[in-house]
């Protein structure tokens, strides 16, 4: 796993890109490195732990208990902050998606930023 250097804080951040995809039976979200364009942090509605404790996966609920699961994953490998990958308009599960992390210790940065 890639870790943020500490004090690294907006300009690295931008560095990870935060992907939000979401179909009409489940939601993924992954962290990709923009350097080296690797997916480092994923969490997904398909995993077994979805899969047991919930009917629908690609609800607001689900969206928000998979940004749950990726920002458990981001504090243990030491990510602060992560920018959005596309322009997504703030509204329904990306806005709880991005709520989530922000409560949980993951800092969604506001800027949008397209591969260079």
């Amino acid at each position: 796993c890639i870790k943020m250097a500490a004090g690294s804080g907006a300009a690295g951040a931008c560095r990870n890109l935060l992907y939000f995809t979401k179909s009409n039976r489940n939601i993924t979200l992954q962290v990709m490195n923009k350097d080296t364009r690797l997916v480092f942090l994923s969490a997904q509605t398909v995993e077994r732990c979805f899969m047991d404790n919930m009917r629908v996966r690609s609800d607001k609920r689900a969206a928000r208990a998979a940004a749950l699961v990726l920002s458990e994953r981001a504090v243990q490998v030491g990510l602060t902050a992560v920018a959005p990958a596309q322009s997504y308009r703030y509204h329904g599960k990306y806005k709880e998606v991005v709520d989530c992390l922000n409560e949980n210790g993951v800092r969604v940065l506001k800027c949008f930023r397209r591969w260079k």
